[in-house]
């Protein structure tokens, strides 16, 4: 089960089909997949269908899929949304910060609360991708302490070509 996460500023929440009218006005912002794949929702109807997908978790067996939405604790502004996929000691992950919230610092202060928790889980590795013309998200990852990979690898967005940067975490084991 996804835990509620909480720090000095955010609370992220499991994502739920029910958050779909919400967030819509949000995920339907064509300037979110800029640098991202994926397109926006057709309507709530059809957020609502991916957001009951996602909660439902992921069908392979020993995969977990891990979904919140970033709210502001005062005033519960809805600011972004977080990803987790954990398969053994390894988890991939992302951020999004919604357009009207970027540059305060929320994609940090979220997955630092992400990171933390996945620690806990026994999580030992954590990976991000982002195209390498994202700087805002490499500038986050870097001040995470992710290290970049050497190279890059090729991907395709929307038809055309582009390149993203692995972004690697490595964590200790407590105790």
């Amino acid at each position: 089960m996804t835990s509620t996460l909480e720090t000095a500023r955010l609370v992220l929440a499991p994502l739920s089909a029910g958050d779909a009218d919400e967030a819509y006005a949000a995920f339907v912002d064509r300037g979110l997949y800029e640098l991202m794949v994926g397109e926006p929702p057709a309507d709530p109807d059809a957020l609502r269908a991916r957001f009951a997908q996602l909660a439902a978790g992921c069908p392979r067996p020993g995969e977990r899929w891990l979904n919140w939405l970033a709210r502001t604790r005062d005033g519960g502004a809805l600011v972004g949304w977080h990803q987790a996929t954990v398969v053994g000691a390894r988890a991939d992950i992302a951020w999004v910060t919604f357009g009207a919230h970027r540059r305060c610092g929320y994609a940090r202060e979220g997955a630092t609360a992400v990171i933390a928790w996945l620690a806990g889980l026994g999580v030992r590795e954590i990976v991000a991708q982002a195209d390498v013309r994202n700087a805002a998200s490499g500038a986050t990852a870097a001040s995470l302490g992710f290290v970049p990979d050497a190279g890059t690898i090729p991907e395709t967005l929307r038809g055309e070509p582009t390149v993203d940067r692995i972004w690697r975490l490595r964590l200790e084991a407590s105790g």
